[in-house]
C-alpha cells in the first residue's frame, strides 16, 4: 500500500505540475500522435491505412513482415506467435514479452498475455499500425520489454462502402464502412474459412464503432471494438521434413481441436485544449472470454479463461521553444479467472502420464489484479542547435491476489493421489504477490534535414503472468519469480537524400530473470540471454513509375546460462536461442502503370535456424514470392488479384523439435489466389 500511495502522489505532482506551466505552444500535433510523441523515429515503423487497404491481410503475419525487427509466426487459422528483436518465443507466459494496444490503450490487463492477442484486434478494419522495436516500459508500461505494436482506428470520415474478397479453400470476407463526418463512423469485418489443413476452418467477426461530440470543454470520441472467433486447430506435423509431403502438410492429427475467444472494449477519449497545452483523459473497459481444447497435452483438457478489467490512462503534453514535456498516471483493475478440466480418464499415454493427468478439473483460480503507474518524459530538449536529448521515467506498481478455488497440492479434484508421486498438476495455496518496476530511457539525436544521427540507452520489463505464477506442475507447490528485465543500447541513422530514404539501427541487449521450465518441469527465473542486430530499411524511388522499398533485419540471440531443460535437450552458454533466424528480409517493388493500375511484387526471405536449444537440429529456411495487381475501375469501383507464394514453395511457417516427437512443423501455405472488390456506395 505504501508503495501504491508514493506513485499516486508521484503521479499528481506530476500532473500539478504540468497544469500549471504557461509557455506558449510550439507545433503542438506532433506530440499528440496515437504512440505519444515516442521520440526516436527509427525504432517506430508504421503502416498506414493505404497500404493495409490494398494488402486486404487475413492474418497479421501478412503486415508485419513489412516492418523490420518483428516476425509473426502463422499458426492455423488465426493462431500466430509473436517475435520482436527476439526470438519466436514460447514460454507459458513468454507473450508478455511484447505490449498490443489498441490507439495507445493495452487491450489486456498486465499479467493476462495472450499468445494470439493480435486476434484480439480489428486489424483488418483499422486505420494504421505502429510499432516500436525495442524495450518501450518507460512510456507504455509493464510487458513493453521486446516492443509494443499499437492499432489504430479508423477516423470518422464521411463516405460508405462495402467490399469482399474470395480465395481457396473457401475463404470469403466482407468489410463494410458507414460514417458520417460529423460525429461516426462503423466498421464491420467478417471472415469465413475452411482451411488449408483438414479440419482447420474459422469463422470470425469483428465491429468497431467510434462517435466523436463535444463534452462541455472536452472534445470527446468513444471507442468501442467487438471482436469473436471460433476456430478449429490444427497443430504440428511431425517427421524430418514432413513439410515437404503434400500426404502429410495438410493433415490434422488433432481434429476434435478448437478454440473460442472473443473480446469487447469500449474507451472514451477525452481531449481538452489550454493555453499551455492539450490533456488526453482515457476512462476504459475491456471484457476477454476464451475456450479452448489443449490437443497438445496428453488427455486434452479444456481451458476456460475470462477477465474483466477498467481503469484509465491520463496524459498532458506540453511543448515549449526549446522541449517538450509529456506526463500522466495510469491505473487499472482485473478480475480474471481459470478453469482447466480433462473431461475423460487418459489411457492410451504412457503409465505415467496414465496415472499422473487424472480425470476432472486440474486447476480452478481467480486472480485480481491491480496496477497504479506514473510517468514523466522530456522529448526534443535542444542541447545545442542541432542536438536534441530526450527521456523517459516510469514507476509502476502490479499486486496480483491469488484465489485457489479446488484443494491445494498435486493431488486430484476430490482429494486422491495420484500415482509416480503425485498428480501432474499443482495448485499453490491462497497468496499475493507484488512488482514494483522502475523503467528508464535516455537518449539523443540530432535534428538535421537530410540525415539524422541518435544514441539510446532504455530498461524494459515484464512481470510474472499470472500462469507462470499459479498454474504449477509436478512437485513444484510455490513459484516465486521476478520479473524479467531486458536492458539495450542502440544507435543508429535516418537519411532522406533526393530519391533515397531510410534507417539503419545497431542494437544490444541482456535479458535477464528470464522465466523457463527446469529439469523438473519448475518455473523458475535465473535464465540469462543475450541480443544483438541490426536493422535496415529502404525506400527508393526508381522513376515516375516505380518505387522499391526493403527491410532487413539480422539478430544474433544466444543463451547466457547453463541448464538441462524438461525436455531432455542441454542449454550452454553460447547456444544460439531456437526458432530465431539470423536473417530476416522483405524487398517490394511497386509499379502504378496510370493512375488505374498498380502491380507489386514482394519477395520474403526467411534465414535457417535451430528447432532445438541444443543446437542439434535446423530448419533449411525459405525465400518466398508474391504477387498483387490493384484495378480502379472506375471512381466507385476498384478491383484486385493477389497471388501468394506465387512459385508454391513447400516451406514451414514454423519449425522446432521436440525430445519425444522429433521434427515439428507448422506447414507453409501453398500457392493461394485471391480475387476481391471494393464498391463505394
Amino acid at each position: 500500500m505504501q508503495t501504491h500511495f508514493k506513485i499516486i502522489t508521484l503521479g499528481l505532482l506530476v500532473f500539478a505540475s504540468l497544469l500549471q506551466a504557461e509557455e506558449e505552444i510550439i507545433v503542438l500535433e506532433k506530440k499528440i500522435s496515437n504512440l505519444s510523441g515516442w521520440s526516436n523515429s527509427v525504432s517506430i515503423s508504421s503502416i498506414n491505412s493505404s497500404d493495409l487497404n490494398k494488402l486486404d491481410a487475413q492474418h497479421p503475419k501478412q503486415i508485419f513482415r513489412r516492418l523490420p525487427g518483428i516476425w509473426i509466426s502463422r499458426g492455423s487459422g488465426q493462431e500466430h506467435l509473436t517475435a520482436m528483436r527476439s526470438p519466436v518465443l514460447t514460454g507459458p507466459g513468454a507473450c508478455g514479452s511484447f505490449l498490443i494496444l489498441e490507439d495507445g490503450i493495452p487491450v489486456r490487463p498486465a499479467g493476462f498475455c495472450n499468445v494470439n492477442g493480435l486476434f484480439e484486434t480489428a486489424f483488418e478494419i483499422s486505420g494504421g499500425i505502429e510499432a516500436i522495436t525495442g524495450p518501450a516500459s518507460s512510456r507504455y508500461g509493464a510487458n513493453a520489454m521486446h516492443g509494443v505494436i499499437n492499432v489504430i482506428s479508423r477516423p470518422i470520415t464521411d463516405g460508405n462502402s462495402i467490399s469482399t474478397n474470395l480465395g481457396p479453400n473457401g475463404y470469403r470476407n466482407i468489410k463494410a464502412k458507414l460514417g458520417n463526418q460529423s460525429n461516426w463512423s462503423l466498421n464491420a469485418f467478417g471472415a469465413s474459412n475452411d482451411g488449408f489443413r483438414e479440419f482447420s476452418g474459422y469463422d470470425q467477426q469483428k465491429l468497431n464503432f467510434r462517435s466523436s461530440f463535444q463534452l462541455k470543454s472536452w472534445v470527446a470520441s468513444l471507442n468501442m471494438t467487438l471482436t469473436n472467433l471460433n476456430q478449429e486447430t490444427a497443430g504440428y506435423i511431425t517427421g524430418l521434413n514432413s513439410y515437404k509431403e503434400s500426404n502429410l502438410n495438410r493433415k490434422n492429427l488433432n481434429p476434435e481441436a478448437f478454440r473460442d475467444a472473443n473480446s469487447q472494449r469500449i474507451s472514451l477519449n477525452l481531449k481538452r485544449e489550454y493555453e499551455n497545452g492539450i490533456s488526453l483523459l482515457s476512462p476504459f473497459f475491456r471484457k476477454n472470454d476464451m475456450q479452448f481444447l489443449q490437443h497438445f497435452l496428453p488427455g486434452t483438457p479444456v481451458e476456460e479463461n475470462r477477465h474483466t478489467s477498467y481503469g484509465f490512462l491520463f496524459k498532458r503534453f506540453l511543448n515549449f521553444e526549446d522541449y517538450s514535456l509529456i506526463g500522466g498516471i495510469q491505473i487499472e483493475v482485473a478480475d480474471a479467472e481459470l478453469v482447466e478440466t480433462q473431461a475423460n480418464a487418459l489411457t492410451t499415454s504412457s503409465a505415467f502420464n496414465n496415472a499422473t493427468r487424472p480425470q476432472g478439473k486440474h486447476y480452478d483460480y481467480e486472480v485480481d489484479s491491480k496496477v497504479y503507474a506514473a510517468f514523466l518524459g522530456i522529448d526534443d530538449l535542444y542541447i545545442s542547435r542541432d542536438l536534441l536529448f530526450f527521456a523517459d521515467l516510469r514507476t509502476e506498481s502490479i499486486k496480483y491476489d491469488y484465489n485457489n478455488r479446488m484443494n491445494s497440492g498435486n493431488i486430484r479434484e476430490d482429494g486422491t493421489n495420484c500415482g509416480f508421486g503425485g498428480c501432474y498438476y499443482n495448485r499453490p495455496d491462497d497468496r499475493s504477490d507484488n512488482y514494483n518496476e522502475l523503467s528508464v530511457r535516455a537518449g539523443i539525436e540530432t535534428d538535421f534535414d537530410l540525415l539524422n544521427y541518435f544514441f539510446q540507452a532504455s530498461l524494459g520489463f515484464r512481470p510474472p503472468q499470472i500462469n507462470e505464477a499459479y498454474r504449477l506442475q509436478k512437485k513444484q507447490s510455490v513459484s516465486d519469480l521476478d520479473s524479467e528485465k531486458l536492458t539495450m543500447i542502440e544507435m543508429g541513422t535516418t537519411f532522406n537524400l533526393d530519391n533515397l530514404k531510410g534507417s539503419v539501427s545497431i542494437y544490444k541487449s541482456k535479458k535477464r530473470n528470464s522465466i523457463f521450465r527446469d529439469s523438473e518441469n519448475f518455473i523458475i527465473d535465473n535464465g540469462k540471454t543475450n541480443h544483438k542486430g541490426i536493422e535496415l530499411t529502404l525506400d527508393i524511388n526508381l522513376n515516375e513509375i516505380s518505387n522499391l522499398t526493403s527491410n532487413l533485419t539480422y539478430g544474433d540471440h544466444k543463451y547466457d546460462f547453463d541448464s538441462d531443460t524438461s525436455m531432455r535437450e542441454k542449454i550452454r552458454i553460447g547456444n544460439e536461442i531456437d526458432t530465431s533466424p539470423k536473417l530476416m528480409a522483405n524487398l517490394i517493388l511497386d509499379t502504378s502503370i496510370n493512375d488505374a493500375l498498380s502491380l507489386t511484387f514482394e519477395l520474403e526471405h526467411m534465414d535457417s535456424y535451430f528447432t532445438d536449444a541444443a543446437n542439434l537440429h535446423e530448419y533449411e529456411g525459405h525465400t518466398l514470392l508474391h504477387f498483387r495487381t490493384n484495378l480502379n475501375y472506375s471512381e466507385k469501383l476498384k478491383l484486385y488479384l493477389r497471388i501468394d507464394n506465387v512459385t508454391d514453395r513447400d516451406y514451414a511457417e514454423r519449425a522446432d523439435f521436440n525430445a519425444f516427437g522429433g521434427d515439428r512443423y507448422f506447414p507453409g501455405l501453398p500457392r493461394e489466389t485471391y480475387v476481391g472488390l471494393e464498391y463505394s456506395l
